[in-house]
């Protein structure tokens, strides 16, 4: 018995190494001028592979190469699909890199004219990125079988075209696999290391099973240009799990995250040589679109949107800082968090509701009352009955169905309501209901 258990045990071994040692498999890499026996439909994908960003899209990185599939050709309403020839399956793994937009976009395994395998591109209707990241098929089931692949753009509008490069055949799962690390939580922040350039992976900070957070960030693996921070107080004594969808398998990134009751370099916070100290500027990341600038109770409230986890457009926030004279600033926590990734919030402006016609605040303790656009929801109020230290999102939301954006509130003293103007997209249209711009109350 211990002699055949010893053989098995060797072939065992032998046979996974042999696989180890096995070259991967090229099914594309797309860096042709033309898509050779690969077969197209519709107007989405063009004659041939793309260099790069297409007009009007915004700037694709991540693909190998000078090439990639880009079915942004025409705009997001362009469609089509692209099948590659018949390949037989010979590895365990299919490989590739992903990006642009979601649900009828995708990229599929087809296998006797069924789809077997399929993953649609990560982002939302609200947003993203056009970067691509490694996504894996398992096919260890599958070996020996015919299959094709079938890239998919069957949707308009925004994020209606997908991004995909180099195709292979492994018995290596990709570059990158999700990761995570779980924490106690003790102290107030957390310290995360940003490397500007890097690639963006998608972070996720989950509480007791639920996301209470989910960003994207240029997440270092070595030396980081400097530590975003995200405030966790709310998360005190309680177990927080930090999830990424996909890091090299030898990053350290995560072990890098830590906890703090300081901010980084506090002492020398607003100091730095080349930060501006005539203008306001948020202690990290990216800001910009002042909204609000509302005066109450000897002090300026501004409000900006707000990347607090790198210095480009993305992950919009509200950020929040208050003023007595409108020259010194000093910044309070964020007043705006995104209900979840990809509903950001959107520009909008704030009011003192003097004589608390809301019912949000009390008489001698006016609220102060928020209109923002949630890009996933429509146009939604949010309150602070505590000179704006701590902000509630109103259950009601959103208030508005998107028809337009950036809701401006103002009280109209001869119907004693309460009007939302919203910026309208579209010259030479009306949004629809505009009587459910006016109420007594903002909501």
């Amino acid at each position: 018995m211990s002699k055949l258990l010893v053989t098995l045990m060797f072939l065992s071994i032998a046979t996974a190494s042999d696989a180890a040692d096995r070259p991967d498999v090229l099914i594309a890499d797309f860096e042709s001028e033309t898509y050779g026996a690969w077969q197209v439909e519709g107007d989405a994908f063009g004659t041939g592979p793309a260099s790069g960003t297409l007009p009007g899209q915004m700037h694709v990185e991540g693909y190998k190469g000078e090439r990639l599939i880009n079915s942004f050709v025409g705009g997001d309403d362009s469609t089509g699909t692209l099948t590659s020839p018949p390949f037989k399956v010979e590895r365990n793994f299919i490989n590739f890199l992903i990006g642009g937009g979601y649900d009828e976009t995708a990229i599929e395994l087809v296998i006797e004219g069924k789809v077997a395998r399929k993953t649609s591109g990560p982002n939302t209707a609200s947003g993203g990125s056009e970067r691509l990241n490694w996504k894996t098929w398992d096919v260890a089931d599958l070996a020996g079988r015919s299959a094709t692949i079938r890239i998919v753009d069957q949707r308009k509008g925004g994020w209606g075209h997908i991004n995909v490069d180099q195709i292979v055949q492994s018995d290596r799962k990709s570059q990158a696999e999700p990761a995570s690390r779980e924490l106690q939580i003790t102290k107030r922040y957390l310290r995360l290391p940003v490397k500007n350039g890097a690639q963006k992976r998608r972070m996720k900070f989950v509480v007791d099973g639920e996301t209470v957070r989910e960003f994207e960030i240029e997440l270092a693996d070595g030396q980081p240009d400097f530590f975003a921070i995200s405030d966790v107080g709310p998360s005190a004594g309680k177990a927080l799990k930090i999830e990424v969808d996909s890091l090299p398998a030898d990053s350290a990134a995560l072990e890098a995250i830590v906890e703090s009751d300081k901010l980084p370099n506090q002492q020398k916070l607003y100091q730095e040589a080349l930060r501006p100290q005539f203008h306001f500027t948020s202690r990290r990341g990216w800001l910009n679109d002042p909204n609000g600038l509302v005066f109450h109770d000897g002090e300026w409230h501004l409000f900006y949107q707000h990347n607090p986890f790198g210095v480009q457009w993305g992950n919009m926030h509200w950020g929040h800082a208050v003023s007595p004279d409108l020259v010194h600033w000093r910044e309070l926590p964020i007043a705006l968090y995104p209900k979840q990734f990809g509903d950001w919030a959107f520009s909008g402006s704030a009011v003192v509701d003097e004589k608390n016609t809301s019912g949000f605040g009390k008489a001698e303790e006016p609220p102060l009352v928020l209109a923002y656009t949630s890009t996933g929801r429509g146009e939604c109020i949010a309150y602070s009955a505590d000179r704006g230290r701590t902000w509630t999102e109103y259950e009601g939301n959103p208030v508005v169905r998107h028809q337009g954006r950036d809701p401006k509130l103002l009280w109209h003293e001869a119907t004693s309501r309460w009007i939302m103007a919203v910026y309208q997209e579209k010259k030479g249209t009306t949004p629809k209901d505009a009587s459910s711009r006016s109420t007594r109350r903002p909501t």
